[in-house]
């Protein structure tokens, strides 16, 4: 797995490539944890290389979600982990086990981030 970092002013960006596995889902915790560290809670998924994500890796995107989420920014705006261009064996995997409905999910990053 390889994590590509882009910052804006309000948003990040991580872009995913390769596999989410056991293996490699804590790497991917510490990224996320790092942004939360830096007071960083709003974070676009860009998912266009992703071609593998298991059951750890979802577990970390639904448990940094929930971290996220919990973060108030002001008594309007809070954290949250939004994807874009999530592939179609990626949206097989997330509509099997769900996600689909727990996610904010976007067909470009331009979306996702003005989401924000």
């Amino acid at each position: 797995m390889e994590i590509a970092y882009r910052h804006f002013s309000r948003v990040d960006l991580l872009a995913i490539s390769g596999r989410v596995d056991a293996a490699s889902a804590p790497d991917l915790w510490r990224a996320i944890e790092q942004l939360f560290q830096e007071g960083r809670y709003r974070i676009v998924l860009d998912l266009a290389h992703l071609n593998h994500i298991s059951s750890a890796g979802l577990r970390v995107l639904i448990d940094g979600r929930k971290r996220a989420r919990d973060w108030k920014l002001t008594d309007l705006e809070g954290g949250d982990i939004r994807i874009a261009n999530m592939p179609p064996r990626i949206r097989e995997v997330f509509n099997l086990t769900g996600l689909t409905d727990l996610f904010e999910i976007y067909p470009d990053v331009t979306e996702a981030v003005g989401s924000f």
